[in-house]
């Protein structure tokens, strides 16, 4: 199996994990997600709407994690001391 057809499954899995959960219990999914060796890319979990509704919520901290992990950078990962 190619690594590129891995990264879909594994995206595939939790995309699909944060799909079925909402508030509180998407912390694991996104902890897991962004803990696993062989992921790379988060966009597609990012999209899902109940991710989108930990803004603003006591969980936001994992969307914010999420969004620095699809999105940011190695500098705005260590510019945020909250995640270190």
């Amino acid at each position: 199996m190619d690594i590129e057809q891995k990264q879909a499954e594994w995206i595939d899995h939790f995309t699909k994990q944060a799909s079925a959960q909402k508030g509180s219990a998407l912390a694991p999914v996104i902890v897991e997600a962004t803990s696993h060796p062989s992921l790379f890319a988060f966009s597609e979990i990012l999209a899902v709407p109940a991710v989108a509704e930990l803004e603003g919520t006591e969980n936001s901290m994992y969307l914010e994690v999420l969004r620095l992990f699809a999105h940011g950078t190695w500098s705005d990962y260590k510019s945020k001391s909250d995640y270190q």
